[in-house]
């Protein structure tokens, strides 16, 4: 088999065509060519190659290599030679593989992205040799600060987008954004080169050579027609886009600024720092916390969120809860964020060098968006949090929470429906229920309410004690709906529903006859915006001033497609 043949598609393309044309390949990145009539793909990689080893600094250096030079080893092994102390790291184990079969089982590569990395000594030197464009920028520039020491580098030799893409069409990072995070994240640039019309050849040459190759590449690589006419197509757009000017190929270089003199040390916060952020809740909101509702919050969970210690005293936290939804009628784990804090004597810096923004991008950066953990987020931050999370560039806001509230009603039981306590043993009930209220929800976004998370959110809370009832059909029998009430000394809150929505009137009526018999006077509840209606029918909508945020910091859906599609209820927050 040919070695190259499990290579990532269409890297083993590429393989094959430099196969084909020369007899073997030591590189599969771009070339740099000199002149327009020059021929030799080989001879220009080797230029741009000995361009990149132009700017290493003079050995001793401990460099980084990210993505082992496009995945075949070489550049990696030239700095082994080199006598660099040299590490490589990519996601792909066959090209693991293969590096070392070429190269020797020595060579120093590891299977792990960027983002997972981590080492105990710090690097002189971050090397991204075609492999930038595949991390986002933040991350890229947060992950080299974590990684180098003061004064240490990274280089990036890569294509990049010479215009500002647009929302639809995302395409390669944008050239400015690199320029400008590295200045927020504490890094110079020092050396900028645009090699695009130097590159630009090498784009040509795999159109050309894709197309002389076609019935070859699908017979050795077991492709399919259609796997070559969209990789011609594609290319073609690629190369279109260079003669335009959107896209280009350049070298930036970076140099990390030193660090400040107190030690600012963001890290995961685990179940055994629960002391030192329980001192820091109180600090951060004048009153307590009980150790058994922490607990319940996180039981768990392996990292609790995002903590951050100034002179070893933690003073953030970014506090992340993983939460079952349906999003759009297709199951996915969300995540909620609350207790949100920083130390009071900490606050004040409303920029991106504050403690806030360094606590939520961490977290941000690592777990939410596109090929994450999390594909989406939410939370009910307060007012102050959610305008410094908006001026920060954190946040968009996609809904907001209503508050829908009722007069008791004194009336005759109703001859239709029956309202009593839910048993701990109908938990085939709730989730019928559950599944009803799912299916004519799939145009919404909707926390999973089925018997387990009924018991676990509800049954189990450690320190309030919420009534159920299940309201049913008295002539059939059949259960129409689930309420969740948290009664008050004057009032009565509604804390969640389980049913089809169409049977909210009827919950209600239920609900307000039993505020009645209960003595007290109103029952309000708390529904997304979009929702309010259906719940005011006899009701008063007023606003909470509580908004829905969505992650706008790493990539991911747009907020636009979430804009007034959540459903959520006071139940829903980690503080009713």
């Amino acid at each position: 088999m040919l070695p190259y043949k499990n290579f990532t598609f269409p890297l083993n393309v590429y393989a094959h065509i430099l196969c084909k044309d020369y007899g073997g390949f030591e590189y599969l990145h771009y070339g740099l060519f000199e002149q327009d009539d020059e021929q030799d793909i080989q001879k220009a990689q080797q230029r741009a190659s000995d361009l990149l080893f132009s700017y290493l600094p003079a050995s001793p250096c401990r460099i980084l290599d990210v993505g082992i030079g496009i995945g075949i080893g070489t550049t990696l092994s030239k700095l082994v030679k080199a006598d660099y102390d040299a590490t490589g790291i990519t996601p792909d184990e066959n090209q693991i593989n293969y590096a070392k079969n070429r190269y020797g089982e020595n060579l120093p590569v590891f299977c792990q992205r960027l983002e997972d990395f981590s080492a105990s000594q710090k690097f002189d030197l971050i090397i991204f040799q075609e492999s930038a464009q595949y991390i986002d920028t933040t991350i890229l520039f947060r992950k080299a600060s974590d990684l180098l020491k003061d004064g240490g580098q990274v280089i990036i030799m890569d294509e990049l987008s010479l215009r500002k893409c647009s929302p639809s069409d995302p395409g390669l990072p944008w050239v400015d954004d690199y320029i400008s995070l590295s200045s927020t994240l504490d890094f110079e640039i020092i050396k900028q080169l645009d090699l695009s019309s130097q590159a630009l050849p090498t784009d040509v040459y795999i159109v050309d050579t894709v197309m002389r190759y076609r019935e070859d590449l699908i017979a050795e690589l077991e492709l399919s027609n259609a796997d070559i006419e969209g990789l011609i197509q594609a290319a073609q757009n690629h190369l279109a886009k260079y003669r335009d000017g959107r896209y280009g190929y350049g070298l930036l270089q970076f140099k990390k600024k030193p660090t400040e003199q107190h030690t600012r040390v963001t890290d995961w916060a685990y179940s055994k720092n629960e002391t030192e952020l329980l001192h820091l809740f109180q600090a951060a909101f004048g009153h307590e916390m009980p150790p058994e509702l922490w607990r319940w919050k996180y039981q768990g969970l392996a990292t609790l969120g995002t903590l951050l210690r100034d002179d070893g005293q933690v003073v953030a936290f970014y506090g992340a809860m993983p939460r079952a939804i349906r999003l759009f009628g297709s199951p996915v784990t969300a995540v909620q964020i609350g207790d949100v804090m920083v130390h009071p004597e900490k606050r004040g810096t409303l920029t991106r060098k504050g403690l806030f923004f360094q606590v939520a991008t961490h977290f941000l950066e690592r777990f939410v968006g596109q090929n994450q953990t999390f594909p989406i987020a939410f939370g009910f931050p307060s007012e102050r949090a959610y305008r410094l999370s908006v001026h920060l560039g954190l946040y968009d806001k996609v809904g907001e929470l209503m508050q829908v509230s009722w007069p008791a009603l004194q009336a005759r039981p109703s001859y239709k429906v029956r309202l009593r306590p839910l048993n701990h043993d109908q938990g085939s009930t709730v989730d019928r229920l559950w599944r009803q209220m799912a299916n004519a929800l799939q145009e919404q976004i909707v926390g999973v309410r089925d018997w387990d998370y009924v018991q676990r959110r509800y049954l189990q809370h450690p320190t309030l004690g919420y009534q159920l009832y299940q309201v049913s059909s008295r002539l059939t029998g059949s259960p129409i709906g689930v309420i969740v009430l948290n009664i008050l000394d004057e009032i009565v809150e509604l804390v969640d529903i389980i049913a089809h929505p169409r049977h909210i009137s009827t919950l209600v009526h239920c609900l307000r006859r039993l505020t009645w018999s209960l003595g007290k006077s109103e029952t309000y509840t708390w529904i997304t915006t979009q929702n309010a209606p259906l719940f005011a029918n006899t009701g008063e909508i007023t606003p909470t001033g509580i908004i829905i945020p969505h992650n706008r910091w790493t990539p991911g859906i747009p907020a636009s497609e979430l804009l007034d599609r959540w459903w959520l209820m006071g139940g829903d927050t980690d503080f009713r």
